[in-house]
């Protein structure tokens, strides 16, 4: 009987301690990020908030066995500088570039779309992103679902952070 306690408990604080988990707790204080990638391990990518310069970790989980990594982190709102990322686990690969910026809005779901990075540190631009609202109905559906009954905001890189109110979504897109 302890065990299945302690296992009910242990199920609950994984529940509670996601990255959507300050977002759900405190909205006002928090907006979601969400984004997927070409990302083929389950390591953090790191942003840096542009203000203060805290570093702040977004988690990358792959879904169904696919390629795809899908990011998701509870942040503060504010624009957030790329910093770097471990394509591989190992060395860190630094992503300082021109347009490397998005911007995030409490209680808002921060769509930033897709990115594909490169493995050449040579390379002119270490990722490419795009973002089209409409995409996240292609998010799996533990993703998706947390954008519904919130404004959807778009966190593209290099661009300012459009809100659409979700009363103005929710018949466009399947949540």
């Amino acid at each position: 009987m302890k065990s299945v306690t302690l296992l009910s408990v242990l199920a609950l604080a994984a529940c509670v301690s996601g990255p959507e988990a300050a977002f759900k707790a405190s909205p006002s204080q928090y907006g979601l990020y969400v984004a997927s990638a070409n990302l083929y391990v389950d390591v953090p990518l790191t942003v840096k908030r542009a203000d203060s310069g805290a570093l702040f970790q977004i988690a990358v989980k792959h879904v169904g066995g696919g390629d795809t990594g899908y990011l998701m982190a509870s942040l503060p709102p504010g624009r957030y500088l790329l910093d770097s990322y471990s394509p591989t686990g190992g060395r860190a690969v630094a992503l300082s570039t021109g347009n490397g910026y998005f911007d995030v809005q409490a209680d808002c779901f921060n769509y930033g779309g897709r990115y594909d990075f490169t493995l050449d540190p040579a390379a002119a631009s270490l990722y490419s992103n795009v973002s089209r609202i409409k995409d996240i109905e292609q998010l799996p559906e533990q993703y998706r679902r947390l954008a519904a009954g919130h404004d959807v905001c778009s966190a593209a890189m290099g661009q300012a952070n459009d809100r659409i109110a979700y009363a103005d979504i929710k018949d466009l897109l399947s949540l």
